[in-house]
């Protein structure tokens, strides 16, 4: 295993570090290298959406804070992240790559946006929060390749979303909250797509904890709930292997008896789906019905993407829940592990992994992007946004 000692970094204004350490398999740049391709992944726990880079001889590991980042959608226009109660949006624009790779000016310096006075507030920084944006303004690594800038928000409110998808309806949300899946439109929250049989109203109140998706075709296909109770948050209480796959189109049931199911994915003809709770991977073939394990790891299964003929999956470890029966993990293993774990679809043998060692603890998404191996995302606070533009040419009135 190679060591990566990223450097710690505050969490907020608290003046906290975070240590986002991690050890991963020897193999593993040469074979993102070889692909040409990183991965991004959301850890709401410690407010971060993660990429991994690398220059084929060494993973970079970069993060960037977001209040409860979970599902992911990457394209090849873009990045879509679900966060606390936003869909953010940041589209590609490689144009912007050798701006970004040049020192930021000083607002007092930018006649973009001059500065009249000094806010009175910035010498109360935390010396951590000061740091972090002074670090802002550095150019970015040389290395990076493809440019993610944030292009707009969808204030959704607090609607606990869960897996994101670019379909051909636009953008597919699993609203957990209101137990159902949604699309968006400018002039409301979310715009209810589809629920569950079994779902009596739409409230927000997470009856079932209906969580994971896949499209199929471009619509919604398969999704992964809890359980199917009817209830505010009944699943909370219940017995642990109550959770389901199910078909959207006929919506019914496909499996039952489900241990917190998470991250459908359907790939190459057949349902791939983590068990969760008992630290599964699972593969569910709709034409025949049949179930299988193709693998089982110590840490709670959950976010699924692929490369070619690998696998990658998200493992967080057990933590304290407010669900009140823990995960059968718990018993099964005397250590769970945090990190991304990639497996050989053809054997199901694990051939690499990525072990966070410090402070991140769980994980909730995973993406592949696409023909780039050291991605940059410049999110919505960072200063470069006031003055890294980018428009089409001008367009006359015609009179």
């Amino acid at each position: 295993m190679t060591h990566n000692r990223v450097n710690q970094a505050p969490l907020g204004n608290t003046g906290t570090e975070m240590d986002f350490s991690c050890q991963y398999s020897s193999n593993l740049p040469a074979v993102l290298k070889a692909f040409n391709v990183s991965l991004a992944f959301t850890s709401y726990q410690t407010s971060r959406l993660m990429l991994v880079r690398t220059d084929g001889e060494r993973l970079d590991v970069n993060f960037k804070r977001f209040p409860r980042p979970m599902g992911l959608a990457v394209t090849d226009r873009g990045l879509t992240l679900g966060i606390f109660t936003q869909i953010v949006q940041f589209q590609r624009e490689d144009g912007l790559l050798q701006q970004i790779k040049q020192p930021l000016k000083r607002i007092e310096e930018d006649r973009t946006a001059p500065r009249l006075k000094k806010d009175t507030d910035e010498a109360e920084e935390e010396p951590l929060e000061k740091a972090y944006m002074e670090a802002q303004h550095a150019p970015v690594d040389d290395r990076v390749d493809r440019c993610f800038i944030t292009r707009s928000t969808h204030y959704t409110g607090m609607i606990n979303t869960h897996d994101i998808a670019w379909g051909t309806d636009g953008l597919w949300v699993v609203n957990s909250s209101f137990s159902c899946l949604s699309t968006l439109d400018a002039n409301a929250s979310f715009i209810p797509r589809w629920k569950p049989y079994f779902i009596s109203r739409l409230a927000p109140e997470d009856r079932c904890h209906l969580n994971g998706m896949t499209l199929k075709d471009g619509k919604p296909a398969f999704v992964t709930t809890f359980s199917t109770y009817d209830q505010p948050g009944r699943w909370r209480d219940g017995p642990g292997a109550t959770g389901t796959l199910m078909s959207v189109a006929q919506n019914e049931i496909l499996l039952d008896g489900l241990t917190m199911p998470h991250s459908p994915y359907w790939y190459q003809g057949a349902v791939y789906y983590c068990n969760s709770g008992l630290g599964e991977i699972c593969r569910y073939d709709p034409a025949t019905g049949k179930n299988e394990v193709l693998a089982e790891v110590p840490g709670f299964t959950r976010g699924v993407d692929f490369i070619g003929s690998i696998m990658v999956v998200g493992l967080s470890r057990i933590r304290q829940s407010h669900i009140r029966k823990p995960a059968p993990l718990a018993k099964k293993y005397d250590e769970t592990h945090s990190g991304l774990w990639f497996f050989n679809l053809e054997d199901g043998c694990e051939i690499g992994r990525i072990t966070f060692t410090g402070n991140v603890d769980q994980i909730y998404d995973v993406a592949v992007i696409d023909h780039c191996t050291f991605p940059e995302v410049i999110e919505p606070s960072h200063p470069r946004m006031r003055n890294h533009f980018t428009f089409p040419a001008l367009c006359p009135e015609t009179v």
